[in-house]
């Protein structure tokens, strides 16, 4: 993989992580002193995730029109 596209895929994960490090904080009652805690479990769970639902339902749609 080539820096660019390293630094481009970041730039793309880097919110979605923010966010759900953030819903994660929230759901658990707003505690002090978990931010790494809540980033890793969100970077895990953001990077480890297939493709969303709606991804492959519009791949599937896409197929059938195909035919």
């Amino acid at each position: 993989m080539s820096e660019t596209h390293a630094a481009a895929e970041q730039d793309i994960l880097r919110p979605k992580i923010e966010l759900r490090a953030y819903e994660i904080w929230v759901h658990e009652g707003c505690p002090e002193g978990h931010d790494l805690e809540h980033w890793l479990r969100a970077e895990s769970e953001i990077v480890g995730e297939g493709p969303s639902p709606e991804a492959t339902d519009e791949a599937a749609v896409a197929s059938k029109k195909k035919k």
